[in-house]
């Protein structure tokens, strides 16, 4: 059916007021002509928008998983499709799905598919993946059987019990009844986890409608059955969870041995098409004749691991069956960029199991010939052990210190902590360059001048500052690290509260007439955006109703946190402070505060007390659970009704909750609403508890704003928000400029939906006489938005349904 008229402009641009576009780089053909401007009247420039996006702002993966694995091939391609008005005074609509065949797309009467994929890479598994061909022993029964493989073994933490909506038909939480990805539902090669119950292949298939519920799988927590992963939000259109990789298919067709780090291709071009439902022909658009397809990107990158442990940096003299891993590939005719990933496996392992009393190259066979498994054992996939939020694997191993029982710390805890302690890389400036020296940092264009990190693992701009890299999956790519954007698309102020006024002035300087470089990643990844997560209990996240410090001084802030306003502007501005082993320094660093165990954990939830612990109760297997009685842990308690047997209720933290603590959900990630006034700020949660929650801020890649549309449809995903440099990031450069009638690089702009005056603002904000009833709803602070861009932009912003992720009603 479809869904909602959408009451005005789909998006003005969010941040900086500009001038005229640049027009530097040219997008790909859409098969849309330029908008058309009639007396003043701008019309879209298309009869369907079709916004294509991935919920991340760069994935991090390997692509040999026959040794080890830090996180797995995971990609999805998400849309919305938009229906543009056709008059004056006609509205878009958001259209949704048939009732009964979620691939199908209805528009009135016509039934179309969204047919999809990526350009020039249309397969992984062989010569880009090995997953699917590297066996691993799921059961744990000895033997490899049909499809025991790491692609089956990496998700069998999730599961249904009978579809992706959640349904729990018998109400359980027995294990007897549960299906577990990879084990019950195998995962089809060249597939999504989820591909066997909503098909999600690489090349040939449609996206599907998630529906009022979304997309939901559950997992395992440590005092709870049955905790929901929401994959993506009701109302979207996606692909799930594909198993992407850097590398087209022009470039895999050599032998794959023979890659060189300049072939990784960062941004990848997804590709979607409206198609008829019946004969799979494209629809064909009525102001070009070209096809109605967009492209969106879906980026996707390889850390820097070996620029350290493929050589002495990491290893010293101490570890040496690198060299021996290495010279045997080499042997082979491997590529020295393929050596020297093959050589990192093993050096991470020998320093692992030397470090932490592990066994993993216990059958490790260095002199091998074989190529199939020169470890003698299963990979190792770092999550079997330890919790990682970002794929559901909420529960830790344990191991033994110092004759105690004590919980494997979280995959990122880990990862982050002893990474930045031995080498946190400081600039000039004193901020570290461990943050684009580890992960991805690879550009569009192959080269590989300007890199961040040189060939043996060292800071290039150590005598520097880290924003004059040429560029990665943040630096020098998106609106905040871009110095050209008022130049290119963007048409607004930036509405900053006082954080982001600080940080402006004191780190950014773009925006202001400074000439600046932007923001550094741990201007936003840092302590200080949870401690504003805890003190959040929003009633309207938009308006920022209800309780907050966002809206506060920085005094105030400081005051509200506890701490004194140096210790704020360390917080905001976090440095390296080097001890005399030029480590970072724990206690005194602001940038381990944020991976620290003494560090504040935000609340979770409301549950029910029984003396002095949790009432809980045991499922049919046994397993404990816990009584939740609240979503929203700042909900006032007196006012919850206990259940039978309690004796109270109290906030629990997310420590209590998932040994991944709050490490990649809500309260621990970064926020629009950390540095922007309101009503330039997320929703907040609620479709996505335990990931968000409501009476908080939700992620950006779960809000929705105007009228129902993502606030990613608009805005491209973090990371890679519109607009990016062009020199970076060429996709999403070209992606905006097929939606805008002016051919702007910035976020989607009214006209791209709407039919807009000369000022740029919908013509259907103009009052019309039976229009006295919603005649307020066309003002913003008492004065009309007719011939007001900004205040338009702000009006439409500040009226979202805040919802926490749920589709609009009529």
């Amino acid at each position: 059916m479809n869904r909602k008229a959408i009451a005005l402009a789909v998006l003005g641009a969010v941040f900086v007021a500009g001038c005229a576009p640049q027009q530097t780089a040219k997008a790909p053909d859409s098969g849309a002509t330029a908008g058309t401007a009639t007396a003043d009247v701008t019309k879209p420039k298309n009869d369907y928008n079709i916004t294509v996006n991935y919920e991340l702002g760069m994935h991090c993966t390997g692509f040999d998983f026959t040794y080890c694995c830090v996180l797995p091939p995971y990609n999805s391609v998400q849309s919305q499709v938009i229906k543009t008005a056709d008059g004056p005074r006609a509205y878009p609509e958001l259209l949704e799905s048939d009732e009964k065949d979620h691939s199908v797309l209805v528009d009135g009467k016509k039934r179309f598919k969204l047919a999809y994929g990526h350009i020039d890479n249309t397969y992984s598994e062989g010569s880009k993946l090995a997953y699917w061909n590297v066996p691993y022993d799921v059961d744990g029964d000895g033997k490899w059987e049909k499809n025991e493989n790491v692609a089956n073994a990496y998700f069998t933490h999730l599961y249904v019990y009978k579809d992706l909506k959640g349904t729990n038909p018998k109400g359980t939480s027995k294990d007897s009844e549960k299906l577990f990805v990879g084990i019950q539902i195998p995962v089809p090669q060249d597939n999504g986890p989820a591909g066997a119950a909503v098909p999600s292949p690489m090349k040939g298939g449609h996206l599907h409608y998630t529906g009022e519920k979304g997309t939901i799988v559950f997992t395992k927590s440590p005092v709870l059955d049955n905790v929901p992963i929401v994959l993506t939000n009701p109302g979207i259109w996606d692909a799930l969870g594909l198993p992407l990789t850097p590398f087209t298919d022009t470039v895999a067709a050599k032998n794959p041995l023979t890659l060189v780090e300049s072939d990784v291709q960062p941004y990848q071009m997804a590709q979607v098409t409206l198609v008829d439902a019946d004969t799979g022909k494209p629809v064909l658009d009525s102001h070009s004749g070209k096809p109605v397809s967009f492209v969106g990107t879906s980026p996707i990158d390889i850390p820097n691991c070996a620029n350290c442990h493929a050589n002495k940096t990491a290893n010293g003299d101490k570890y040496t069956l690198y060299k021996q891993e290495k010279a045997f590939w080499k042997g082979l005719g491997a590529s020295d960029w393929i050596a020297n990933l093959k050589a990192t496996s093993i050096s991470i392992m020998e320093i692992h199991d030397d470090k932490n009393g592990t066994d993993f190259l216990k059958n490790y066979r260095p002199n091998s010939r074989d190529i199939s498994n020169r470890l003698g054992r299963d990979p190792v996939l770092c999550q079997k052990c330890h919790a990682d939020n970002v794929i559901g694997v909420l529960q830790s191993k344990t191991h033994k210190e110092d004759g105690k029982e004590e919980v494997i710390p979280a995959l990122t805890q880990a990862i982050h902590t002893v990474h930045q302690i031995k080498a946190p890389l400081p600039d000039s400036q004193g901020r570290t360059a461990a943050c684009q020296g580890c992960h991805p940092a690879h550009r569009q264009d192959g080269s590989m001048e300007g890199y961040p990190i040189t060939p043996d693992g060292k800071n290039a701009y150590a005598d520097a500052d880290n924003r004059d890299a040429a560029g990665g999956c943040y630096v020098g790519r998106d609106v905040h690290s871009n110095p050209g954007k008022d130049r290119d698309g963007v048409g607004t102020k930036e509405y900053l509260n006082a954080i982001g006024q600080w940080l402006q002035d004191n780190v950014s300087q773009i925006g202001n007439g400074q000439g600046g470089k932007g923001l550094w990643c741990t201007n936003c990844h840092n302590q200080l955006s949870r401690e504003l997560y805890q003190r959040d209990n929003l009633q309207n996240a938009f308006l920022q109703t209800g309780t907050t410090l966002r809206n506060k001084s920085l005094e105030e802030i400081a005051a509200g946190i506890g701490v004194t306003m140096d210790q704020l502007k360390a917080m905001m501005d976090p440095k390296v402070v080097l001890n005399e082993k030029g480590e970072d320094t724990p206690g005194k660093s602001e940038i381990l505060h944020t991976w620290a165990k003494d560090r504040l954990v935000p609340d979770i939830a409301v549950i029910a007390l029984k003396g002095d612990g949790p009432l809980v109760h045991k499922d049919e297997d046994g397993d404990i659970n816990v009584v939740p009685l609240s979503a929203n842990p700042a909900v006032d308690i007196a006012s919850l009704k206990l259940p039978e047997g309690a004796t109270g209720a109290a906030a629990v933290p997310y420590d209590a909750a998932t040994h991944g603590r709050d490490y990649w959900l809500s309260p621990g990630s970064p926020h629009c609403a950390d540095c922007h006034a309101a009503p330039f700020v997320e929703g907040q949660g609620g479709v996505a508890f335990p990931i968000n929650q409501p009476g908080k801020y939700s992620l950006m890649r779960y809000t929705k704003g105007h009228a129902g549309i993502a606030c990613q449809g608009c805005h491209e995903s973090i990371h890679g928000l519109y607009p990016v440099t062009p020199e970076v990031d060429k996709t999403t450069y070209a992606q905006a400029a097929m939606y805008n009638p002016d051919g702007s690089h910035g976020p989607l702009k009214c006209a791209s939906c709407h039919e807009t005056n000369s000022d740029g603002v919908p013509l259907i904000a103009k009052h019309q006489p039976d229009e006295e009833e919603v005649a307020d709803r066309h003002e913003w602070n008492g004065k009309p938005i007719e011939h007001d861009f900004e205040a338009a932009v702000q009006w439409m912003h500040a009226y979202a349904p805040d919802l926490g992720g749920k589709i609009p009603e009529e």
